[in-house]
């Protein structure tokens, strides 16, 4: 399957652009996605913007990955640009900034989502009494219908403050 890694964004909530660099584990948030990635990716982008791309030059270096620039002023216009330009679906797109227990749960969602009778499916927590998006979505087709996916907060949790950051690590605590 095609990934796409988004990695534009100002990361204005956490403080930092970067925060995808942020420690997690013992290695980088991105680090980390990238290697758990390789079980079910043959290919990945990072999306990039001028906000980050000067922070990942090792990246786009050491791994097996396109690194391409977006404008990392929109995520939604970001991503349907790359969609339509450079990968035709399906396609698993992930937030740099998600934290997963372990490749397994990756390998677990596309099969669930592939199921699903739908042409998008996003991942979602509940949490603070709320349904939020993870940042992790499979797209069989550009558009259409979509279906939410729950998984647990002790499995995947998303990156958005330097509280979240605390949580992250709790995640791995249960590895």
């Amino acid at each position: 399957m095609n990934c796409i890694i988004m990695a534009g964004g100002k990361g204005t909530r956490f403080g930092s652009p970067a925060k995808f660099l942020s420690k997690v584990c013992g290695e980088s948030i991105v680090e980390r996605l990238l290697k758990q990635l390789e079980s079910v990716c043959c290919h990945i982008m990072l999306a990039l913007s001028k906000y980050t791309i000067m922070n990942v030059k090792n990246i786009c270096g050491n791994y097996e990955v396109d690194c391409l620039e977006s404008s990392g002023e929109d995520y939604v216009k970001d991503l349907a640009t790359i969609l339509s330009a450079y990968i035709k679906p399906p396609v698993l797109v992930l937030a740099a900034d998600i934290v997963i227990k372990n490749s397994e749960i990756l390998v677990k969602f596309v099969e669930k989502a592939m199921t699903e009778p739908v042409e998008v499916v996003t991942a979602v927590i509940n949490r603070s009494g709320g349904v939020e998006p993870l940042g992790l979505s499979l797209f069989k087709s550009s558009g259409g219908s979509w279906r939410n996916i729950a998984l647990s907060p002790s499995l995947v949790t998303d990156v958005d403050s330097v509280n979240d950051l605390r949580l992250a690590e709790k995640v791995c605590e249960s590895v």
